[in-house]
């Protein structure tokens, strides 16, 4: 039975450094995870954040610091190369704006991980402040569901077969989300092809094709609090073309859509994200 000591918790600060210390704080008093299991790494904050994680380093937690920032999935990749060449058997990819209402979080995720030996993700139910539950993405997404159907896939997409407190998903939820690491290993970890955005669904595929799978664990749940590190860093407009630019490449690399179909999707997600923001 796999156990909390083996998990190794990676989070990932870009200017933010007072949500981060708060995360760690919350790691170890609320979900019991030891200092000593905490990796921090820094994608080379144009702030004081350096100075301020190195300093309170002193409670034990690991921290590094990137030189460059080359994005979300590169600097997640650093944590858990680390964690996986320090003996770790998984890692809680965590989002420092993330807050926890179960003691037994881990050990409920870890309970689902040890149900299947093909799992390679386990994530819980991830809902927001005001109670809105995300959507569990159960269903591989296919054309249809990138145009036209895109409102219709929410419904479709949160619904999965609840076997024994968890299902299996197509993809994991990013803020939040257990990995093995030795099967991570094997998918050569997260594609840092791209900056920001669709780095679950690209992961998804790469397990795919390894044979490994997602779930989501239906027995205890997170509150992701977003915060703002995005939407103060980029103007509107930019976000969406990175998120375009990413979408393509999952598209083409992953889903090898047609150049037309990947213009029929890019258009369909730019009116979306015009209409959410």
């Amino acid at each position: 039975m796999s156990t909390i000591n083996e998990v190794a918790v990676v989070i990932l600060n870009y200017k933010s450094w007072r949500d981060t210390l708060n995360e760690i704080d919350m790691c170890h008093k609320e979900i019991g995870i030891d200092y000593e299991n905490i990796i921090v790494v820094d994608n080379a904050s144009p702030n004081e954040s350096k100075e301020e994680l190195e300093k309170n380093s002193q409670l034990g937690y690991r921290f590094i610091y990137s030189t460059e920032n080359n994005g979300y999935a590169s600097g997640n990749n650093i944590g858990l190369k680390y964690a996986f060449n320090n003996g770790y058997k998984y890692a809680l990819i965590l989002n420092n704006d993330i807050l926890f209402n179960d003691k037994e979080f881990l050990k409920k995720l870890l309970e689902v991980v040890d149900k299947d030996n093909k799992l390679a993700v386990v994530n819980p139910d991830v809902y927001s402040p005001s109670g809105y539950l995300f959507n569990r993405d159960a269903k591989r997404p296919n054309l249809f569901d990138y145009t036209v159907g895109m409102y219709l896939y929410k419904k479709r997409g949160r619904n999965i077969q609840d076997i024994d407190k968890y299902g299996y998903v197509y993809r994991p939820q990013g803020c939040c989300m257990l990995v093995d690491l030795n099967k991570l290993n094997q998918v050569d970890y997260l594609d840092d092809s791209t900056f920001l955005y669709y780095e679950e669904v690209i992961l998804a595929e790469r397990l795919l094709n390894k044979g490994f799978r997602c779930a989501c664990c239906t027995d205890t749940s997170i509150i992701h609090n977003h915060s703002t590190t995005v939407k103060s860093s980029f103007e509107l407009n930019e976000i969406i073309k990175i998120k375009n630019k990413s979408f393509s490449y999952y598209l083409k690399e992953y889903r090898h859509y047609s150049n037309l179909k990947i213009k029929m999707c890019c258009a369909f997600n730019f009116l979306k994200e015009k209409c959410l923001n």
